[in-house]
């Protein structure tokens, strides 16, 4: 869903390029709503692959999908695709695995004796993979394929002469854990986006170069604070974010999934009052709404974008 801005420069770089739509709420993370506030270099060299992307292996943002993924199936498995998984064998010992087209799979690995442990649900790839080191056919591949498949499973079995397999069944299988916080520039990109279209080209103000600097490389500054709460209430499906303009700053309160929050002071900022959008991504029916107020939510004076 897209909201079409006023502006003619980028918001991170200020150049005059043609601009491309950019998700206020990492799509990576279910963002829905967009608007036209980079150029493409800035959107995906500078911000897409070396930043955003990395927001969904925050590990509070994979509890929470975790916990949702019967009402967002889709969106846990765009999430989880590739993560890191941790899961016990039936002799206690653990192993790592990654999610693959919907299932957990465990990476083949040698034990202390030499054998390779390897998933009873291995795809035929990776063994042929392991196979074709050895110098095997086409023929003898296959040949030995069907042989693998019909071993049972927790038995050593030479499949060739310097290859002995042992077919496990991993269980108690759980996310392995990471980072309980978000990076902060990830915060801050997700605040400045909602500013961008909530205030419009006061943002690329020069006074808000501290913010951008910080964004693009980190760079410190008194004049932006960000607090993180890793979980505050059960999770929910779905984004939300509003703003708290004061006399000379302005709040961003960003909601993830229900329960995970950030707050973003932005000093030196001063817009009127009534710049307080509230912004609320509904991920199980993909729509946005939008009010102007508290009040006017109360009122249910919402409009969807």
């Amino acid at each position: 869903m897209r909201i079409q801005s006023n502006f003619k420069i980028c918001s991170i770089c200020l150049k005059e390029k043609e601009l491309t739509f950019e998700h206020i709420i990492p799509e990576s993370i279910g963002g829905i709503l967009e608007s036209d506030i980079q150029c493409s270099d800035c959107n995906n060299r500078k911000l897409g692959s070396k930043l955003v992307s990395k927001a969904k292996r925050t590990y509070t943002i994979r509890l929470a999908i975790n916990y949702l993924k019967n009402n967002l199936p889709k969106l846990f498995n765009k999430i989880e695709k590739g993560q890191v998984y941790i899961a016990r064998k039936n002799d206690n010992t653990i192993t790592e695995a990654v999610l693959k087209n919907g299932k957990i799979k465990s990476k083949a690995e040698k034990a202390d004796d030499g054998s390779i442990n390897v998933d009873r649900q291995s795809t035929d790839k990776k063994l042929r993979e392991i196979l074709g080191k050895e110098g095997l056919s086409k023929e003898e591949i296959e040949n030995k394929l069907d042989e693998f498949k019909k071993i049972e499973v927790d038995k050593q079995h030479k499949l060739t002469d310097s290859i002995t397999v042992i077919k496990r069944k991993f269980f108690s299988w759980f996310q392995k854990p990471s980072e309980a916080y978000m990076d902060e520039r990830v915060i801050a990109l997700i605040a400045y986006n909602y500013l961008c279209m909530v205030i419009g080209e006061i943002i690329i103000d020069s006074r808000m170069n501290f913010l951008r600097e910080f964004i693009l490389d980190g760079t410190k500054t008194d004049n932006l604070i960000i607090d993180q709460i890793p979980y505050t209430n059960k999770y929910a499906p779905y984004h939300k974010i509003f703003s708290e303009p004061g006399e000379t700053e302005i709040k961003v309160t960003i909601v993830l999934f229900g329960s995970i929050i950030s707050f973003v002071t932005v000093k030196n900022l001063s817009v009127p009052k009534e710049y307080n959008w509230i912004l609320v991504q509904d991920l199980e029916e993909r729509s946005v709404m939008i009010s102007e107020s508290f009040e006017a939510v109360k009122k249910r004076e919402i409009y969807k974008a």
